[in-house]
């Protein structure tokens, strides 16, 4: 399955691609049984009108929370919180945001060699996009994206965790920051205190209507940590009164702002 869409408005361009082999089995057979709502791999990339030159704006990939069997394409239109595009239109960033299925298992795109697939697709759509004026040419080779950044929300947390604080990616490097948005259920918080760095910072937000209270614990773990180390390049806030699904976007436009401004 390749199916390939892109959409041009006033907040940007939009592209919803499939990462090439990762479409999930849904019932083996011969021939076996694909369904669109199924397809992990399924992406939204959004470039905003803000940006002309693609490799130089941070890149952020956000793991989003658990949904039905829609597409990425439908899922960000089912509620108006979910679509961040109106938000970022007039910042410099490359906003990649691929679909994970019920429960949030995002497949082959929660290990790094499938996170390795994901940024160079997304980064060679993206110089598509920017690279169409007269004269202009597709850089060779291709830019890596530096700053990265990933984030989690709700159940993408888990993903997060896994292609994040892990020492055999190769884009291990040029990550320099993680947002977790409601988004710890396991007890990683120690695991991203050890995560951060000098270079690496993390910012932690929590909302008080979240139901199981766990990624309030995880945030608490790391608070007191950031409280025993002032020096840990962490930023976190008390709870924030927020809906679940509003998290994310009250603070994604002002967070990517900081990216560059900010110093550890």
């Amino acid at each position: 399955m390749t199916d390939t869409k892109t959409i041009t408005d006033g907040n940007g361009t939009t592209q919803f691609f499939d990462v090439s082999g990762d479409i999930r089995l849904v019932k083996p057979g011969t021939p076996p049984v694909y369904l669109p709502g199924d397809a992990i791999g399924r992406t939204m990339l959004f470039v905003p009108q803000a940006v002309t030159v693609a490799w130089q704006a941070p890149m952020v990939i956000y793991y989003h929370g658990h949904h039905g069997p829609a597409l990425i394409d439908d899922y960000i239109t089912q509620m108006p919180e979910r679509d961040f595009r109106p938000l970022l239109k007039s910042l410099k960033v490359v906003l990649v945001e691929p679909q994970g299925g019920p429960l949030s298992k995002f497949g082959m795109l929660g290990t790094p060699a499938g996170v390795t697939k994901l940024i160079n697709q997304a980064m060679s759509a993206a110089l598509r996009i920017t690279t169409r004026g007269p004269g202009q040419r597709m850089p060779d080779p291709q830019p890596r994206p530096w700053p990265l950044i990933f984030v989690g929300f709700s159940g993408g947390g888990a993903t997060l965790t896994n292609v994040v604080i892990t020492d055999k990616a190769d884009y291990v490097s040029q990550i320099t920051e993680a947002w977790c948005f409601d988004c710890m259920y396991s007890g990683e918080g120690n695991e991203w205190v050890k995560w951060t760095t000098k270079y690496k910072k993390l910012r932690v937000r929590c909302s008080t209507e979240e139901g199981t209270g766990s990624p309030r614990a995880q945030a608490e773990v790391i608070r007191q940590a950031k409280k025993a180390t002032p020096a840990l390049n962490i930023d976190i806030a008390d709870t924030v009164k927020s809906t679940h699904e509003g998290l994310p976007g009250m603070f994604l436009p002002a967070f990517i702002q900081k990216i560059r401004s900010d110093k550890p």
